[in-house]
């Protein structure tokens, strides 16, 4: 098994998407980037657009090798409408368009079928879904709350195994916080964690209290499961000071021989925080403009 992280906020961009390769099958995972439109009140820069337009190109050219694509939600960082007529031929499986969906996700759904359905898409509804594709075993969950209650609807976990290793991409759960998503990663019990966490740049926004669960739960995973690595990312990431928060799960790591680290460190690229670093930029720009009017 081999596991590409494509794109990630260690990677530039906001996104989970995610290549798995077995011996028998090309699987990708929330096929989409997008940016923060706006963060600490200031709208994307030229370095980070540059970095959406790569990444997508990288991402369009995975989708011809993918023989099936899962969409975990429809958040325009997991997903591209545009991007409907590109999964034609290809095993398609979508978070349910209907069930367990707030309003705007519900909308942008509808309006993805009917993209789909004009390129002659087929698609399945991914949840509680388990497939043997050869020796490959892909087994979906059911829906979890995106985020700490059910305000921005659900979203699928998904687990890959083979004879070489397992992967589990926990799409948005933000955290774990949910007791049937933590259920659903012991059930699994995978090699490779790939987690969003809690998005801890929000502060008491997604709720002090959920984020002190949120780091006990990937304490416990870390320490019950001891998988070989635990990339943490997406939402976590958006914080400067990610890895402070999580000095904890990092020494439990150490006790287990995890390894817990960032989607840029697994795929052995620079680390890229452009969303989280982007007030430094803007300041940096800003003096240099006021230096420049004053010599």
């Amino acid at each position: 098994m081999t596991i590409q992280i494509l794109a990630s906020e260690s990677l530039g961009v906001r996104s989970m998407a995610t290549l798995v390769r077995t011996q028998d099958v090309s699987i990708l995972i929330d096929p989409g980037a997008a940016l923060g439109p706006k963060r600490y009140g200031l709208p994307p820069d030229k370095l980070e657009w540059e970095r959406l337009h790569t990444i997508k190109a990288e991402i369009k050219e995975k989708i011809k090798e993918a023989d099936v694509i899962i969409i975990t939600h429809y958040h325009y960082d997991h997903y591209d409408p545009e991007w409907a007529g590109l999964f034609k031929g290809k095993r398609l499986l979508i978070k349910d368009p209907e069930k367990n969906i707030n309003r705007n996700q519900a909308k942008r759904a509808k309006e993805f079928i009917k993209r789909l359905s004009s390129a002659g898409c087929f698609f399945e509804v991914a949840e509680e879904k388990e497939l043997w594709l050869g020796t490959t075993k892909v087994a979906i969950s059911g829906p979890l709350n995106h985020g700490p209650d059910k305000r921005f609807g659900a979203v699928v976990a998904v687990y890959i195994k083979s004879p070489t290793g397992s992967f589990l991409h926990s799409s948005d759960v933000s955290g774990p916080v949910q007791k049937e998503a933590l259920s659903f990663f012991y059930k699994t019990s995978p090699e490779v964690l790939f987690i969003d966490g809690p998005a801890t740049y929000l502060g008491p926004r997604f709720g002090l209290q959920e984020c002190k669960l949120a780091r006990q739960n990937l304490i416990s995973l870390v320490r019950d499961l001891r998988p070989t690595h635990l990339i943490m990312d997406h939402h976590l990431v958006r914080d400067l000071n990610w890895k402070d928060w999580a000095k904890e799960i990092y020494d439990a790591g150490k006790c287990t021989g995890t390894k817990v680290i960032c989607g840029a460190k697994f795929m052995n690229k620079p680390v890229l925080l452009l969303e989280a670093e982007r007030k430094h930029r803007y300041k940096t720009l800003k003096n240099k403009i006021l230096n420049f009017e004053t010599s």
